[in-house]
C-alpha cells in the first residue's frame, strides 16, 4: 500500500530517523513527550512502499534513549537534583525517592522496567545518579533496557499492522492504544513485583546541589 504522496519522501529520509531519535532524548528530560507513540506509529508504517524501515527505527529510538539517558545522567552530575527542578511538586519527589529504593533492592529489574512506568525513565536515571552508579554500569543498563524498549515499539507497530481487514491508518491508531495499556499493564505488575517483599518505605533520598 503507497502512502500519501506528500510524506513519501519525508518517511523515507534519513531526517525521520534523525528527528525520531532527537524526540527519544527531549522525552528523557520532559517525560510528557510521547516518545514511545510516536515510534509505535512509525512502526505502524515500516515497510510500506515509501515508508521507513524498521532496522533503522529501532536503531534511532535505541540511539535516542541511550543519549536521553547519558544527558541526564550528566545534568544530574553536574548541577544536582534540586537544580534540575525534580523535586518541584510531590508527585515528582516521590518517584525519585520509590525509584531511588527500589534500584537500590533490585536494580537490574528496576533499570529494565522503568521505561514501562509513568515518570519511570527519568525517575530511574535521576535514581542511578544517586546511587551512585558509575557510568559505564549505567550505559549497560541504558542499552539493555533500550534496546528493549525500541523493540517492543517498533515491534507492535508492525505486528498490529498486519491484522486482517485493517487499514494502515486504524492500524496505527490500534497499535498506539494498544503500547499504552500493555506499557500500563507492564508498569504495574513490575511495580507490585519491585515492591511486594520491601512494603517499608526508606526516607526520601535528595541529592545535593553541587
Amino acid at each position: 500500500m503507497d502512502l500519501a504522496a506528500d510524506a513519501t519522501g519525508f518517511l523515507a529520509s534519513f531526517w525521520i530517523y534523525a528527528l525520531g531519535a532527537g524526540f527519544v532524548t527531549l522525552s528523557a528530560l520532559i517525560p510528557p513527550i510521547p516518545s514511545t507513540t510516536v515510534f509505535v506509529a512509525l512502526g505502524g508504517l515500516a515497510g510500506l512502499d515509501g515508508g521507513p524501515q524498521a532496522g533503522f527505527l529501532v536503531l534511532a529510538m535505541l540511539v535516542g534513549a541511550v543519549a536521553g539517558d547519558l544527558a541526564t545522567y550528566g545534568l544530574m552530575r553536574l548541577f544536582g537534583q534540586t537544580r534540575l527542578g525534580s523535586t518541584r511538586g510531590p508527585r515528582r519527589q516521590r518517584a525519585v525517592d520509590s525509584g531511588t529504593r527500589r534500584l537500590r533492592q533490585r536494580p537490574y529489574m528496576f533499570m529494565l522496567t522503568s521505561r514501562f512506568i509513568p515518570l519511570g525513565r527519568l525517575s530511574a536515571n535521576m535514581a542511578a545518579t544517586i546511587a551512585g552508579y558509575p557510568l559505564r554500569a549505567f550505559l549497560v543498563f541504558s542499552l539493555v533496557s533500550g534496546g528493549i524498549w525500541s523493540l517492543y515499539s517498533v515491534g507492535i507497530g508492525i505486528l498490529t499492522r498486519f491484522w486482517p481487514g485493517v487499514s494502515t491508518q486504524l492500524a496505527v491508531v490500534v497499535a498506539i492504544a494498544f503500547s499504552i495499556v500493555l506499557g500500563w499493564l507492564v508498569g504495574k505488575v513490575s511495580t507490585w513485583l519491585l515492591d511486594r517483599k520491601n512494603s517499608k518505605e526508606l526516607p526520601a533520598v535528595v541529592l545535593p546541589d553541587a
